[in-house]
């Protein structure tokens, strides 16, 4: 019996699914719950003036003494707007002990996602100021990765800056263009005109003499937004587009009209040096030697090599335009060496480049495989725990299950023994025909008890093991345990028992009410007999023994259509009054 034993505890299969999905979410309510840290109101007004305004952040914040913080959750949330501030504020950082101790903190509390985003995110710039190539991409990737889908903001931020360390550091221009249009689609989500300028203008000057149509539309888009949501801003961009027309179209009238529109508008301390050169050259083609020479005036000192040999390549124009081949033979030959040694320090650079981008290429394998190993290890250890509480569960439940199918047993062996008993002792005291009606009911019982003793008496039944398969095809079992058909013959006992009993009375239903089933007159005789709820339901095969006897209450009324309950009926009948 220990197998089916077993076997009784999947009757409430359903029952354990609910349970395990409770089980899961209450695991993912727990892991993901937290809530948010409610933050000093100087903290979050200081934030919301960052975007706009981040000088007036920057003063806000540092008149915030740490000490005067409540908990640890402000005192990182000030390192981390600290760190924001400066680097807005062009104030180069000297040190990362702010920034990590802001991403310390989120890292621990990983609800704050966008904060932890913004940690990665100036964790990274404070480790590009600070020279480290490598680190820097590394965060800004990692911020990238685990920034909120819908965090517009922060992934167009992230994918703007990884796209400057490509072009600036690494010279990888084309995994810059790539993120810079990935920026521009959700810099266009949020509607920020500011950076969608700034991304269309770097896209413009990125794309260069490769893409021409490409550079001309991401300038001039930049440009007609400049126009009219930031004026100040259009020169840098129409400088940049001054040169694109020079270079690549050689169209120096419309190159030199938009270089002196920008040289009278827009802000000297805004323009580089090359587009000066771009506007002196221009007049050159123009043949106007005067005011290339006047705008040679208004160029600023060369800087760096670059700029050395821009000026250098001027003057050997202005000398050629002159007809001075001396002088342009020195400028030539100035201008060659320099870009001799631009082309060894660039072979040098690239190099360079090339052997931190190996290295970081090794440390981002070491750090994709950690992070993997960590994922693994959280999934086994959910995986686990949602095991460990489904197994207890399935414990508890399987014992509770055995202990009420072990009563149930005790209860149908001890009701069969009290009907035998009692039909019994009728046979004894009655008189030789109502003596031979009840024979004929306990013949029938025995047979019914004798059927039903085999099946739950554990001595009775051989203990074995079985597969795993055999378990699943078995799983209705229970229900050829305790519930079968009784034979042929046992009903036929029955019904005639209660004829006999009831002057013919299952004869009287079956001609009065022809639509009744034989299900129906079964349960009519059993009814009768005066069965517990118990036998009836054995008999009946019903779910529970409470079915029995609601069927009992209203078995009248709902199969013979008489308002009365069956025990009316029953002495209705045998006064003769139906």
């Amino acid at each position: 019996m220990a197998t089916y034993d077993f076997f009784i505890t999947f009757a409430g299969m359903k029952h354990l699914l609910v349970v395990i999905w409770a089980m899961v979410a209450l695991v993912v309510v727990v892991a993901g719950c937290g809530g948010t840290h409610r933050y000093d109101s100087r903290l979050v007004a200081a934030d919301s003036m960052m975007a706009d305004n981040p000088d007036s952040a920057l003063a806000v914040i540092e008149a915030i003494a740490p000490d005067s913080l409540a908990n640890e959750g402000d005192r990182a949330y000030r390192d981390l707007l600290l760190t924001q501030a400066r680097y807005k504020c062009y104030i180069t950082a000297t040190s990362d002990s702010d920034i990590n101790r802001a991403l310390e903190y989120y890292c621990s509390h990983s609800n704050e996602r966008e904060k932890l985003t913004r940690a990665y995110i100036y964790k990274g710039a404070v480790m590009d100021e600070l020279g480290s190539l490598d680190s820097a991409m590394f965060f800004y990737k990692t911020a990238e990765a685990i920034a909120d889908s819908d965090d517009y903001f922060n992934l167009g931020y992230v994918k703007m800056r990884i796209a400057s360390l490509y072009q600036d550091q690494l010279s990888q221009d084309s995994a810059a263009i790539v993120r810079l249009k990935d920026a521009i689609y959700y810099f266009k989500l949020l509607n920020d005109t500011n950076y969608l300028i700034s991304c269309y203008g770097d896209l413009g000057a990125l794309c260069g003499v490769r893409h021409p149509d490409s550079t001309e539309y991401y300038l001039t888009r930049a440009i007609d937004l400049a126009q009219r949501f930031n004026p100040a801003q259009q020169y840098t961009y129409k400088s940049k587009l001054a040169g694109f027309y020079y270079f690549y179209h050689q169209d120096y009238q419309r190159s030199n009209a938009m270089a002196m529109d920008v040289f009278r508008h827009g802000k000297s301390d805004c323009l580089e040096p090359q587009f000066y050169y771009y506007a002196i050259l221009s007049f050159i083609k123009l043949r106007n030697l005067d005011s290339a020479k006047y705008i040679l005036k208004e160029t600023p000192a060369p800087q760096n090599a670059v700029d050395s040999m821009n000026y250098f390549n001027v003057m050997a124009e202005i000398a050629k335009a002159e007809h001075n081949s001396e002088q342009f033979g020195h400028y030539e030959s100035l201008s060659k060496g320099i870009t001799t040694d631009i082309m060894a320090a660039n072979k040098e650079r690239t190099l360079s480049i090339a052997e931190k981008d190996f290295h970081y290429q090794q440390l981002e394998k070491q750090h994709s495989a950690s992070r993997q190993s960590n994922r693994s290890l959280a999934l086994i250890l959910s995986i686990t725990l949602c095991l460990l509480l489904v197994s207890g569960y399935a414990i508890f439940f399987m014992n509770k299950r055995i202990g009420l199918y072990k009563e149930e047993k005790k209860s149908i062996k001890k009701e069969f023994d009290i009907v035998l008993t009692q039909l019994n002792n009728l046979q004894h005291q009655s008189s030789s025909e109502t003596s031979k009606l009840v024979s004929l009911r306990l013949d029938a019982m025995k047979e019914l008890s004798e059927d039903i003793r085999i099946r739950i008496d554990d001595s009775a039944r051989v203990k074995r093991i079985v597969p795993l398969s055999a378990y699943i095809k078995m799983l209705n079992e229970r229900h050829r345990i305790l519930q079968f058909t009784p034979s042929d013959s046992f009903w036929e006992k029955m019904r005639l028992s209660v004829d006999g009993e009831y002057n013919n009375i299952v004869s009287f239903i079956e001609e009065k009410y022809p639509d009744l089933t034989s299900n129906d007159i079964h349960l009519f005789c059993l009814f009768c007999a005066k069965l517990t709820p118990q036998l009836v339901k054995i008999c009946m095969n019903y779910v529970n023994a409470k079915t029995a006897s609601n069927y009992k209450s209203k078995f009248i009324r709902t199969k013979l259509g008489l308002d009365m309950n069956f025990d009316d009926f029953i002495n209705l009948y045998l006064r003769g009054e139906l």
